[in-house]
């Protein structure tokens, strides 16, 4: 009679155990939120971020001391919910080759490099392991030459998720940059709006560059109506911004 006691405590304590930890659950995002958490989030409790997400393709455990802090942090009463002791969570995982990234990434650098300029060779020199849902959000691209012809360069792409910065990748390029590009966004001598922002107030004047420039760069300008020498930086091929 008494080993008939002791296997049903046994099978009793083994039921207790699972109920106590819950089954292990996939994050997506850069954040562990509540409804990764729990089976059922009810409409009336937001779906707060508890914790960071390990990396994608680890794991790691969640207490329910964790889940209550966070909900403390935030304000939300969790009483209406049953939460588990302790969850595992791995993150999903995308492994990017070297051949997706290239593929991936060479509209991003047609996008940014100048008009005409085209990618004959684009090779991502590492690999990446990022969430599924990451994309690339920016592409940056050593300057180039005001030389026509073939031109050997690199650039870095970066990967984000949730708006987060999950993956820097360096690449090489071969690009072939024709004469159209082969000339400065904004030139010397090239006349632009150099714009002057105080607060809400904003005034605009006629400048003359005094050396070649790029999108981005820093030249000095020389006001048409004053012949003042001012800083501006270069927004684009007809404009520029004061900058101190």
């Amino acid at each position: 009679m008494s080993a008939v006691v002791t296997r049903l405590f046994l099978s009793l304590s083994l039921v207790a155990v699972a109920a106590s930890a819950d089954e292990g659950r996939i994050v997506r995002g850069a954040q562990v939120r509540l409804s990764d958490l729990v089976t059922e989030l009810p409409s009336s409790v937001p779906d707060l971020e508890v914790v960071a997400a390990p990396p994608p393709g680890s794991s790691r455990t969640i207490a329910r001391g964790e889940i209550l802090d966070a909900a403390d942090k935030s304000g939300v009463s969790l009483k209406q919910l049953r939460l588990p002791n302790s969850v595992r969570v791995t993150s999903a995982a995308k492994r990017w080759s070297t051949e997706e990234l290239a593929t991936a990434a060479t509209p991003h650098l047609l996008g940014v490099l100048p008009v005409g300029v085209t990618v004959r060779r684009a090779r991502a020199t590492a690999k990446a392991v990022t969430s599924p849902s990451a994309t690339i959000t920016a592409v940056r691209v050593s300057k180039l030459p005001r030389r026509e012809g073939q031109h050997l360069t690199t650039a870095t792409i970066e990967l984000s998720n949730d708006g987060q910065i999950v993956a820097r990748v360096p690449f090489q390029l071969s690009l072939e940059i024709p004469a159209s590009a082969a000339v400065a966004t904004v030139t010397k001598g090239s006349r632009l709006q150099l714009m002057i922002e105080s607060g809400p107030a904003r005034i605009s004047a006629t400048a003359i560059a005094l050396s070649d420039g790029e999108i981005g760069d820093t030249l000095q300008f020389r006001v048409a109506s004053t012949n003042k020498i001012l800083h501006g930086k270069v927004v684009d091929a007809a404009s520029a911004r004061v900058v101190q």
